[in-house]
């Protein structure tokens, strides 16, 4: 079942929800398969009755409403439209609400919406609970769909500190190779701001040469003074705790291909004891040079290692 699943948007956009089965393979955990179908299925009865669905959506203890399991609904401008477990929002224009972490929230929302239609995308922010006071990680799947009588909607759920997914990061880093490739060096700073959407959870995106010199590198972020295209540590003489080299493997894998995936030993943050790692990397044009674009996240450890 769901655990601790937030909410569903809806958003006001011109597109009707796929009908067919959607394709789950490519997600690991068995929650992340429900909340898509989850919010797949309500996409096709508010298609089918445009606000009208809200009425089934509302009723607590039911197959929509149950305990943190829940829809929500803004239009394109940001206006909650519907939202059973906080109705005080109903009414209200979030489109300039910000996280803690200064996330335009609901403008995320609807971005990922948009630019993931038909299928859904991802957005992960900071949100709080109802009857919580601290706000945690959220991961929402929202969908665009358009109701009777034309009537656009984007309709999502989350889940509370979600299993990050490998699906996840594989979009984090496209989205970074997209905006490296339109924008050249000038996209570099947007991935240190922790207000866009390339940070979350513990993910976050990095920027190496073909070389293995750090051009983008959280841990050690370049000053608001220095070059956006200059180069920092050396990344090549890093080794894990099993001595990998996993950037050097890294650059390997990118002279062939234009994507890999490299498994390493790292320790999470706060921990000494290594953990598995695993990251994304792409290869990009950036202006007259390629770079490697890449993000990760740490793979869950099984019961019986734990």
């Amino acid at each position: 079942m769901f655990k601790r699943i937030a909410c569903v948007c809806l958003l006001t956009t011109a597109c009707h929800p796929a009908t067919s089965e959607p394709e789950y393979s490519k997600y690991q955990y068995q929650q992340t398969k429900l909340l898509v179908k989850y919010v797949r299925e309500a996409a096709v009865l508010l298609d089918r009755k445009g606000e009208a669905a809200f009425q089934e959506f509302s009723q607590e203890n039911k197959l929509w409403f149950r305990g943190n399991r829940y829809l929500f609904v803004y239009d394109m401008n940001g206006n909650c439209v519907f939202h059973p477990a906080e109705p005080q929002l109903v009414g209200k224009n979030l489109m300039d609400f910000q996280d803690l972490d200064g996330k335009p929230a609901i403008r995320h929302i609807i971005e990922a919406a948009t630019r993931q239609a038909p299928a859904g995308g991802w957005v992960h922010y900071l949100w709080t609970e109802p009857g919580d006071i601290a706000p945690l990680w959220k991961t929402s799947y929202v969908m665009r769909v358009k109701g009777p009588p034309g009537n656009d909607y984007v309709i999502g759920s989350g889940i509370y500190n979600m299993r990050l997914e490998k699906e996840f990061v594989v979009e984090t880093v496209d989205a970074a190779a997209n905006l490296i490739e339109a924008m050249g060096e000038s996209a570099l700073p947007v991935f240190q701001d922790k207000s866009n959407r390339f940070v979350y959870q513990g993910v976050y995106v990095f920027v190496i040469s073909m070389e293995g010199r750090a051009i983008v590198d959280p841990a050690f972020p370049f000053s608001e003074s220095a070059d956006p295209g200059s180069t920092g540590r050396d990344l090549t003489v890093i080794r894990d705790a099993v001595g990998k080299y996993p950037v050097q493997e890294m650059i390997r894998k990118l002279e062939t291909d234009s994507t890999a995936w490299v498994l390493y030993l790292w320790p999470k943050p706060d921990e000494t004891k290594p953990s598995k790692k695993t990251v994304y990397v792409r290869k990009v044009r950036m202006g007259e040079q390629s770079v490697i674009v890449g993000s990760g996240i740490y793979l869950a450890t099984p019961i019986w290692m734990r």
